[in-house]
C-alpha cells in the first residue's frame, strides 16, 4: 500500500487495517468493573463487538493494528450503537455495532482487531503491546508533612514543618513503570530482580529516568514527567478522598497495601498485587523507592502554590519506601533522597502528565 493510500485515524493520526475475521481481544479490568469475553466478527461493511461486563459502567472502544510488528492505536471510537457509552448495564451479552465505519474504510486487510475498556476517566496509552494507564488526579489544597506533635504513627523529621500546599489538576500513573515498558522503550532491563515483565523497573538513576521520559514522549507525542513531591503526597494520601491515613490507604493494615520488610522476602513483586488507596493508585508504599521530580531541600512553614522545589541541589527526592523498608519508611510523609547519578537497586518510579493532550506537530513519525 502507497503511503498515501493509508488512512490516519482523527486526533491521534494512527494507521489502522483490517483483518476480516473472528477476534478475540484483550480483557480491560478496573477497580470492580470488569471487561471480559469480547469477540469482534465483520461481515462485509457491519461490524458486531459482543463482551461481558460484570458491573455498571461507561464503555468506549478502540481500534487496534500491527504493522510491520508495530502496534498502533486509536483514540475511542465516534459514533457506535448498543452496549457503549455511559452507564452500561451488566450482563453476559452486551453488543457494539457499526456499520462502514470511515476509521477501516479502504484498508488493506492484513492485522486488525479492538479494545473494549472500561471509561473511568483514565488515560490508556500504548506503547506497542504495553499499556501505561494514566489516573485524573483532581487538584486540592492539603497539609504536607506533618507536626511536632500531630499525632502521626511514625515521625520523619525531615517531613516538618506541616504547611499547607495548593497542587493543580495532573495526571498520575496507576502503576510503577515496569520492567517491560522500559524494555520497550529503551531497549534493555537494568533491573536486579528479573523474571516478570510486570516486576516495577529498578537501579534506574533520576537522570536515567529522564532519559527514558524523552524517548517515551518522542515516541507517544505525551510530555511525559516526573511527579513533584508535593504531587506524589498528595496522590498517595488520596487527594480529595484522603481519609487521613498515616500509609497509602490504610493506617492499621500495611501489608495489605505494600510489599515492605516484614512480607517481600527481600525482593520486587509484581505491580498491582495488593489493595490500592482511595484513588485507585497501587504500590504507593512499599516495592521500589519512587522518583521525584525535586531537588531536596527542608520544609518552611509558608504556605505554597504548585512548588517545585529548589532550582538545584545535591540529590533528589524518592518518596513511598521500598521492599526493605520497615513500616515508618511507607508513611505518607516520610521523606529520602539520593545522589541522581546513581541507580541505587531500590529506586524506581511512576509517570506524571500535566494534561492528555498529544503533542502531534506538523508531520507525523511512523514507528
Amino acid at each position: 500500500m502507497r503511503k498515501s493510500e493509508i488512512y490516519k485515524l482523527k486526533a491521534r493520526k494512527f494507521i489502522v487495517v483490517l483483518s476480516l475475521a473472528l477476534f478475540v481481544a484483550h480483557t480491560a479490568s478496573v477497580s470492580a468493573q470488569t471487561v471480559s469475553n469480547v469477540v469482534f466478527k465483520l461481515n462485509d461493511k457491519e461490524l458486531t463487538v459482543t463482551y461481558s461486563l460484570d458491573a455498571k459502567a461507561s464503555i468506549r472502544l478502540r481500534v487496534v493494528s500491527n504493522i510491520g510488528g508495530q502496534i498502533y492505536v486509536s483514540d475511542p471510537i465516534q459514533n457506535l450503537s448498543g452496549d457503549v457509552g455511559p452507564n452500561i448495564a451488566p450482563g453476559e451479552t452486551k453488543k457494539i455495532m457499526a456499520f462502514d465505519m470511515p476509521e477501516i474504510r479502504g484498508l488493506d486487510t492484513t492485522e486488525f482487531h479492538f479494545i473494549v475498556e472500561v471509561d473511568d476517566g483514565s488515560v490508556n496509552i500504548y506503547i506497542n503491546e504495553k499499556v501505561l494507564k494514566m489516573l485524573p488526579v483532581e487538584g486540592g489544597t492539603f497539609v504536607m508533612g506533618h507536626g511536632k506533635r500531630d499525632g502521626t504513627l511514625y515521625h520523619c523529621e525531615s517531613a516538618e514543618p506541616a504547611h499547607k500546599v495548593t497542587v493543580s489538576d495532573f495526571y498520575l500513573g496507576q502503576f510503577e513503570v515496569t520492567q517491560g515498558l522500559w524494555t520497550e522503550v529503551m531497549g534493555e532491563n537494568p533491573s536486579k530482580w528479573q523474571g516478570n515483565d510486570s516486576l516495577p523497573v529498578e537501579s534506574v538513576s533520576w537522570n536515567d529516568v529522564q532519559v527514558f521520559i524523552a524517548r517515551l514522549s518522542q515516541m507517544t507525542g505525551y510530555r511525559f514527567r516526573l511527579p513533584t513531591e508535593a504531587e506524589w503526597e498528595y496522590a498517595a494520601r488520596g487527594g480529595k478522598k484522603s481519609k487521613g491515613y498515616t500509609y497509602p490507604g490504610t493506617t492499621r493494615n500495611l501489608p495489605d497495601y505494600a510489599w515492605l520488610g516484614t512480607n517481600s522476602s527481600n525482593h520486587t513483586h509484581p505491580v498491582g498485587q495488593k489493595l490500592p488507596n482511595e484513588l485507585g493508585f497501587y504500590d504507593m508504599a512499599g516495592n521500589v523507592w519512587e522518583w521525584c521530580n525535586d531537588w531536596a531541600a527542608s520544609y518552611t512553614s509558608d504556605p505554597q502554590n504548585n512548588p517545585q522545589g529548589p532550582k538545584n541541589g545535591e540529590n533528589k527526592i524518592a518518596r513511598g519506601g521500598c521492599m526493605i523498608s520497615p513500616a515508618w519508611g511507607c508513611a505518607v510523609t516520610d521523606r529520602c533522597w539520593y545522589l541522581p547519578d546513581h541507580g541505587y537497586g531500590f529506586y524506581g518510579f511512576r509517570l506524571a502528565l500535566d494534561s492528555v493532550e498529544r503533542d502531534n506537530g506538523e508531520e507525523e513519525d511512523e514507528y
